[in-house]
């Protein structure tokens, strides 16, 4: 019982939960490894099936025109795995909810809306495959089903819960700011449409000179207010500057003020205000969210404090002040018996134990103290066991300082970027005839450099004896000698030095690129030489493991997106019956037709999350918006809007602000001495989470039905 406590604790899990002994080994079996990652490969499972199930993703290009046959599975297949994937769902979802204690199981609803959830859309899914199976897929096209498919994504990720909490939280500054975007652009539309009018054709049929270029900024840009408000919505994104400011700009050079003055407040001004509001706001939230989740580590401890003190979990007593009773003790032997039965990482399990050497028993504050800072562990490779041999012979010596020396990795660099620019050289020269034998003596330091990196890794290996192969960055280079020495021994024996042949498959080219791949990506090697360099890199490794959530939430909005985008648009956009009749010169420069963006569909999953990330990048976004505004409905807009909003401003703002939060706190903890691994995110917010008092941990405790206070 003390066991899963101590669990609840490192994994900041609530403690709220049935204590029998039937009830912990299910618990424990659902937290185990094997159960969370089952629930895990489910979940991605079923995202997966958007690329299988019909419109099936399975066909080397999404351009309609070329007609590429689509591998469909039989008809039923999908829905089978689905079902699968949906009842393992629903049996992790009737044990989490068995798992509940009879105190919260009577507010069910309010204490576990994840779980309440998750029986509402197991139920709406597992009538929507019946329905597909009944009718088909080729008949029931909404199969309304897959946009809920994220949501069990999302409820067996805690992190990810709270990052959405967060953003949820944050939604009003956001919609404040929003707000007055929508007026900025709501007045500038209103201006423009009052500065650029219609022209008009005098009496006598003649024009005023100068007016057909205002009437042509008219005409493309501010024609009706919905053109006018999308123009400018794209202006936001510079996606169409200086296009949209060009024809009045040529008339009359004070126009331009217009357009500098809306791009000042509307991009460089409000989108800034924007960034900094998601990023006071989000992290305060996030903060707070942290902190929630300290408090449940608290309580766990709390009670497994109690627990081992008493020897049991029916009826513990909690006494009022725990952190000034010096009597309140637990012997070390049993804590110990206690942990090495916990189920937690190697390394957090060592460094217990070496803080309760020489320790017979412990208080409450000492108890806690012990898991302090248990989340920043310092980093036990293989690398720290594995030692450098100690060579008796005197040459070996003399050689080992060598190689060891900083200055050997100095010159073995230099020869990297030699290599690397004679290889530059190599590919500027291989398409010109009169560079024939150059490109041929190049092909020959090939050689020279291969053997050198060969010498090198072979000296390494004398050296370094064991430790070069537990060392990343000694197995990188040797994987990468061993790599470019295969192929130049392919290409000396297959072509010896030829500068061309005529055979018609692995041909003397090929070869050569292979080789500058390999020369290209041994120049990474460089990067950890350079203390800045290595530093900035290490901090950026670190921030990509540390945005698992916000990965989460990417792939929460593609998805959701991509499927109602298929919904609403898919087989929207034909193109014409034969293209060689209408060139794409036939078409208005600067148009979906004439770019030839036949492939940008939303014919399949695979094609609409290209969609979604050309727009997100808001390059060219506007010829989506006038494509689809032509072929489809003008209201087809609102769509690409709102994923603008959405993507580009929203989660881009956050993305920012989760970099620059994460990065300070990397880089500040890379400058100091010892190296440390951040094993959670709660770990970042560690300096700034505050231990809850007492009371409030003993009426929280007085919730479970296995604590009473005493008094």
């Amino acid at each position: 019982q003390a066991t899963v406590f101590i669990e609840d604790a490192l994994e900041y899990r609530s403690i709220h939960h049935k204590t029998n002994d039937f009830a912990l080994k299910l618990y424990q079996w659902s937290h185990s490894a094997p159960a969370v990652n089952l629930v895990n490969v489910t979940a991605f499972l079923l995202l997966f099936l958007a690329f299988v199930e019909e419109p099936s993703s399975l066909v080397w290009s999404s351009d309609p025109r070329r007609q590429y046959k689509r591998v469909i599975l039989p008809p039923g297949y999908t829905e089978g795995v689905e079902l699968v994937c949906l009842l393992i769902l629903a049996v992790d979802s009737i044990v989490q909810s068995y798992l509940v204690t009879k105190h919260h199981s009577k507010h069910f609803f309010r204490q576990y809306p994840w779980i309440c959830g998750g029986f509402m859309v197991l139920l709406i899914s597992f009538i929507d495959v019946m329905v597909s199976l009944a009718l088909g897929n080729t008949v029931y096209r909404i199969r309304v089903r897959r946009l809920f498919r994220p949501y069990f994504f999302v409820q067996n990720t805690t992190l990810l819960k709270k990052t959405l909490k967060a953003m949820r939280n944050t939604l009003p500054e956001i919609a404040s700011v929003l707000t007055l975007l929508s007026l900025h652009l709501y007045f500038f539309t209103m201006l423009g449409m009052l500065l650029f009018p219609h022209t008009h054709v005098h009496p006598n049929g003649t024009h005023i000179h100068g007016e057909e270029f205002n009437n042509t900024e008219w005409q493309e840009y501010f024609k009706t207010i919905d053109t006018a408000l999308m123009s400018l919505v794209v202006l936001l994104t510079t996606a169409n500057n200086p296009d949209v400011m060009m024809p009045s700009y040529s008339e009359n050079r004070l126009y331009a003020l217009y357009f500098i003055i809306f791009s000042l407040i509307g991009t460089f001004l409000i989108f800034n205000l924007l960034t900094a509001i998601i990023y006071n706001q989000f992290r305060g939230y996030f903060k707070s969210s942290m902190q929630t989740s300290y408090f449940r580590r608290c309580v766990a401890l709390t009670a497994a404090f109690n627990v081992i003190k008493t020897g049991s979990c029916d009826n513990v007593e909690i006494e009022d002040n725990l952190t000034v009773n010096e009597e309140a003790v637990i012997p070390v032997p049993m804590l110990q018996k206690v942990l090495v039965d916990t189920c937690m990482k190697p390394e957090k399990r060592n460094l217990l134990f070496t803080r309760l050497k020489h320790i017979c028993e412990l208080n409450y504050n000492e108890f806690c103290l012990l898991f302090d800072d248990i989340d920043s562990v310092t980093i036990t490779t293989i690398y720290s066991q594995a030692t450098i041999p100690v060579w008796q012979v005197k040459y070996m010596q003399t050689l080992q300082r060598i190689v060891l020396n900083r200055y050997f990795n100095v010159v073995g660099n230099l020869v990297v970027l030699l290599n690397a620019i004679l290889m530059t050289v190599e590919i500027a020269i291989h398409y010109e005839e009169d560079f024939q034998a150059v490109f041929s003596h190049l092909n020959i330091m090939n050689y020279v450099f291969v053997a050198y990196y060969c010498i090198e890794q072979i000296l390494k290996i004398l050296a370094l004896g064991k430790r070069y192969f537990v060392k990343l960055s000694c197995l990188y280079d040797g994987v990468l000698s061993i790599a470019l020495i295969t192929v130049e021994l392919v290409q000396l024996v297959e072509f010896g030095n030829q500068t061309t042949n005529t055979s018609t498959g692995l041909t003397l080219w090929d070869c050569a690129r292979i080789v500058n791949i390999l020369i290209l990506l041994r120049l990474l090697r460089i990067v950890p030489n350079f203390k800045p360099m290595a530093l900035v890199t290490n901090v950026m490794v670190q921030i990509i493991r540390s945005l698992r959530s916000f990965m989460g939430i990417i792939i929460l909005i593609y998805y959701v997106f991509a499927i109602f985008g298929m919904m609403l648009f898919e087989k929207a956009i034909d193109p014409p019956p034969d293209t060689t009749l209408t060139p794409p010169d036939a078409y208005k420069c600067g148009t979906y037709q004439q770019l030839e963006y036949w492939a940008n569909n939303f014919d399949d999953f695979a094609a609409a999350l290209v969609v979604l990330w050309d727009i997100m990048v808001v390059n060219n976004w506007g010829v989506f918006l006038a494509a689809f505004k032509e072929m489809v409905s003008p209201w087809s807009q609102l769509y690409f809007v709102a994923w603008w909003l959405v993507s580009a401003v929203v989660c881009v703002n956050l993305f920012i602000a989760l970099i620059l939060d994460h990065f300070i706190d990397k880089w500040e903890g890379s400058m100091q001495p010892g190296e440390m691994r951040r094993g959670t995110i709660q770990s970042l917010f560690q300096k700034h989470l505050q231990r809850p008092c007492d009371r409030t941990i003993r009426e929280e405790l007085r919730k479970h039905p296995n604590f009473y206070i005493c008094h």
